[in-house]
């Protein structure tokens, strides 16, 4: 579970997928281009990506109108890599 807290608001989450990528170059999942779905297949495709390069299973999915968060950092396994955890928000 992550909490997530800013001056407002405090929101918990959990992690649907935990994965290595890269960025800057033609074969790493674009991740960071995902902002808001606008249709039910595109959410699903983008939560299937991420389940599918998920190092383990968390046994958590999301579904269309799930609240979404990526938390994203530099892996240096190999050239500009990234270390990527996408979690669902849990409903208040």
């Amino acid at each position: 579970m992550i909490r997530f807290d800013t001056l407002t608001k405090t929101a918990d989450y959990e992690v649907i997928a935990v994965f290595k990528t890269t960025v800057y170059d033609d074969t790493g999942f674009k991740y960071y281009l995902f902002v808001n779905a606008e249709t039910e297949e595109e959410f699903q495709a983008y939560v299937d990506e991420c389940k599918a390069l998920s190092l383990y299973d968390t046994g958590v999915t999301a579904e269309y109108g799930d609240k979404l968060i990526t938390l994203s950092t530099c892996e240096y396994s190999r050239t500009n890599g990234r270390f990527v955890v996408v979690a669902k928000k849990i409903a208040e």
